[in-house]
């Protein structure tokens, strides 16, 4: 019989204190503490308590990981004013990059959660626990847990991200005189941008334009350049390129009008490059972590003095003009669904996605 009056025999409970340490609330995992604090703590940690701690973390930690790209997203779309020359993005370097803060964001989320769900364990159970040897309590272990989870970010494709996650030590104190321990492994947990706002758009547009990222479905093979990889001219019908045609008026065209998909490129910029307003030179993401896509409209026609701009984005933005060509298709020129203009693109960029002046 333990300190609070439940009997049990050796081996019969599994030790339930680490599964509902890190079952943060985020997907209804464990919402009612109540139900499971009058179960025995106590016995063998097994590898049944280790494989669901595993399956937590990465659940929790990937919508902690969204929900932080989806404010950094906010934060640099809620911080624009172009009237007055605000530069709202995050900075290139420093300690409030965008990675560095979306770690920040996702760490300080799950942390929160952990002292928060420990803490009505240590009051319901009489137990002492320790996360990375922190004592946990009212004042301080939320932020001391925040910084010993020392998360990380890499990419290696251009419509998500990964949150290296380190091994979390967690120790359960009774009555001062047992104790278990013992650490979850490493994790790398895979957090997707899709439909979120790309606020790079948005912000160059002087805010008249908003895209909301979706992959381009008829892209293959692994970021290499060449007319296998893009297929943008495969399908062709009444004068257009039906593949670029799709790839202008994107996943939404009949509800939200025309809205461009973003096709994995090379020398494009990558979600961290966006939120930072990198060009692709300044840019030190992977090359396959980097993405482009179409400007639909040419809502800087005026700025651009009318010419013939190309439409790739980080083209379209460049401050020195990038001016474009124009396609060919059975005696056509190939122009962009909603606004009836004529597609441009720079000769660099023809060539990048195997397209030809004319067909």
């Amino acid at each position: 019989m333990d300190d609070k009056g439940f009997a049990f025999t050796p081996l019969t409970f599994l030790l339930l204190v680490p599964v509902m340490i890190l079952a943060i609330s985020y997907n209804g995992i464990i919402n009612d503490v109540n139900a499971i604090s009058a179960i025995a703590i106590g016995g063998d940690v097994t590898i049944t308590v280790a494989n669901n701690i595993i399956s937590v973390i990465d659940e929790d930690t990937g919508d902690a990981g969204r929900n932080s790209a989806l404010n950094a997203v906010q934060t640099v779309i809620n911080n624009t004013s172009i009237k007055s020359g605000n530069q709202p993005f995050f900075p290139q370097t420093g300690s409030n990059t965008s990675t560095n803060n979306i770690t920040s964001s996702t760490a300080g989320m799950i942390s929160g959660n952990i002292t928060n769900t420990c803490i009505a364990l240590e009051n319901q159970t009489g137990r002492t626990i320790y996360v990375n040897n922190i004592p946990v309590d009212n004042s301080t272990s939320s932020s001391s847990i925040k910084n010993s989870l020392n998360l990380t970010i890499s990419q290696s494709d251009p419509y998500g991200f990964y949150i290296n996650v380190n091994k979390i030590n967690i120790t359960v104190v009774q009555n001062g005189s047992q104790n278990v321990t013992f650490n979850t492994p490493a994790r790398n947990v895979y957090v997707s941008i899709i439909n979120l706002e790309d606020p790079y758009i948005w912000v160059n547009t002087h805010e008249r334009n908003s895209s909301v990222i979706y992959s381009y479905p008829y892209y293959t093979n692994s970021y290499s350049s060449g007319a296998s990889d893009y297929h943008f001219a495969d399908n062709q019908s009444s004068g257009r390129l039906d593949y670029l045609w799709q790839c202008f008026n994107g996943p939404n065209a009949s509800l939200m009008g025309p809205s461009s998909y973003y096709f994995p490129d090379p020398h494009g910029l990558s979600f961290f490059d966006r939120l930072e307003n990198k060009t692709n030179y300044s840019s030190t993401s992977p090359t396959s972590a980097r993405m482009s896509t179409f400007i639909i409209y040419d809502v800087l026609s005026q700025e651009h003095g009318n010419n013939h701009v190309s439409m790739l984005d980080h083209e379209y933005f460049n401050s020195t003009l990038i001016l474009g060509l124009s396609i060919t298709s059975k005696g056509s020129t190939v122009t962009v669904p909603g606004s009836g203009t004529p597609f441009y693109i720079s000769s660099t960029y023809e060539g990048y996605l195997g397209l030809s002046p004319n067909y």
